[in-house]
């Protein structure tokens, strides 16, 4: 038998360093208007802190993009540069935040939930911040979710046709041919799309342009920041919340469907076993959380009808928009939450969780095995070409996810909090939701708060990105031409 480590390629340090200096490019592209907003907002500290972080992603640019351009990366190299470009993002929001008087703490935990598009906070208020520093957040969410959607895009590209067996309404073979460029700029005007989109509903319902803005912004890149303590529910009535669970949803349904809407594919898109599942989850998670909020947590049925379709879209979605006061809930209600953000979105989408091909794959494992107890016993269950590795990747994906879950809840655990609320806030963090019942906050012990913070970092690379950077052979053995 062929050993792994003669068929595997450790990452090429010249190929990672100009792929580093790319993405040093666009993080100067994405942090240069916050330079100008806090000098308009005379923020002086924290105008100083962005240029300079600015001066510095410009010199890694210039320092590491010499030479002929990247060739394609391999997929551990992909993995490794999304861990290098998550981390560079974090530390440019967080070093001016800390320099405008923000704890270290709470200014990396701010970052990290704003690039990784979680929204759980532990300021003591956002209502007497400054207004850039509003919108760096919001900033920092968008563009984090176009970075998550482009990552998946690629990795979806790799996977090839083999993902358009699962994904139904996916890539062919032949559209993956069309080259991973083409495709991205596509993902990006959709996404900019639908955010315009979500804007012009938020001033249809009467939202004043700089709030909808804002909430446009933190909304279809499932963020959930918000310019007010009380979440959304403190920004606008029913239409408001509305509005930011439906641009919720658009960010949470794969940014591929809608080239494939607009070349007329509607019966295979509508007919995609994820969007079934995802509408199924979000409609059972409204009838079950309308009947735990109204009879368990005593909210009147009107309240609790609106509030269970809302909070349960926000969960689904792992939007982590609140329309009420999460804490005083039921645990039950609570669990069922918990849940949703657990399961996640769809693929090549700016959601968090187990995302539903991986549902849809443990589904069809157990049904599998379910089906063996019937069969004669040399008989076997054919799997397609390719499927068998998906499914592994599967179980791999989500047993990880269960299992730094777990690792989280016992840390929280062992500090005292409540358990039902602990595994809540956790599931959150890991999840990419943002939800909160109250466990994420100022008063949090700050070791706690890294353990969120680590987990926001965790949840959103899926885990299998930062054991790749753990793993020895991405750094040692055999390598690929790299080119000079």
């Amino acid at each position: 038998m062929v050993s792994t480590a003669t068929l595997s390629f450790a990452v090429r340090p010249r190929v990672l360093a100009r792929l580093t200096g790319r993405a040093a490019l666009l993080l100067t592209g994405i942090n240069a208007p916050l330079v100008v907003l806090t000098l308009a907002d005379r923020e002086w500290e924290g105008a100083a802190a962005h240029a300079a972080v600015l001066a510095t992603l410009v010199g890694l640019w210039a320092a590491l993009s010499r030479g002929r351009p990247a060739p394609v990366p391999q997929t551990n190299e992909a993995m490794v540069l999304s861990v290098i470009a998550f981390a560079l993002a974090s530390a440019a929001l967080a070093l001016p935040w800390w320099a405008e008087g923000i704890a270290f703490v709470d200014a990396l935990f701010e970052a990290v939930s704003a690039v990784t598009t979680t929204g759980l906070s532990t300021l003591d208020s956002v209502e007497n911040k400054p207004w850039s520093f509003l919108f760096a957040r919001a900033w920092g969410q968008w563009s984090g979710g176009l970075m998550i959607v482009l990552l998946a895009l690629f990795l979806t590209l790799e996977r090839g046709a083999v993902a358009g067996r699962w994904l139904a309404y996916q890539l062919t073979a032949e559209e993956v041919m069309l080259g991973a460029r083409a495709w991205m700029r596509t993902m990006a005007i959709v996404y900019g799309a639908l955010t315009l989109v979500t804007f012009a509903a938020f001033l249809a319902v009467r939202l004043d342009p700089w709030n909808a803005l804002l909430h446009a912004l933190t909304a279809v890149c499932g963020g959930g920041f918000a310019a007010d303590d009380q979440s959304i529910a403190g920004i606008g009535g029913r239409p408001v919340q509305a509005v930011g669970m439906a641009g919720g949803v658009l960010g949470a349904i794969s940014f591929l469907i809608w080239p494939q809407l607009r070349k007329g594919k509607w019966r295979a898109v509508l007919g995609a076993r994820e969007l079934h599942t995802f509408a199924t989850l979000c409609l059972a998670g409204s009838i079950v959380l309308f009947a735990t909020m109204s009879q368990l947590s005593g909210l009147p049925p009107r309240e609790a009808a609106w509030d269970a379709v809302l909070m349960s879209l926000s969960s689904q979605a792992t939007t982590g928009f609140a329309t009420l006061d999460l804490h005083p809930l039921d645990p039950v209600s609570k669990l069922v939450m918990t849940v949703q953000m657990m399961l996640g979105g769809d693929t090549a989408s700016a959601a968090g969780g187990i995302k539903m091909f991986r549902l849809i794959a443990m589904l069809r494992l157990a049904r599998n095995a379910i089906a063996r107890t019937a069969l004669a016993p040399h008989a076997v269950i054919p799997t397609p070409s390719g499927e068998a590795d998906l499914i592994r990747g599967t179980a791999t994906v989500v047993t990880l996810f269960v299992i730094v879950l777990l690792l989280c809840w016992a840390i929280f655990l062992g500090a005292g909090i409540e358990p039902v609320d602990a595994l809540f806030d956790c599931a959150s963090a890991l999840s990419i939701c943002g939800a909160s019942v109250g466990v994420a906050s100022h008063a949090l012990a700050w070791p706690l708060k890294l353990v969120l913070t680590v987990a926001m970092l965790v949840g959103r690379l899926e885990i299998v990105a930062m054991l790749v950077v753990l793993y020895p052979r991405t750094w040692v053995g055999r390598r690929q031409d790299e080119g000079r």
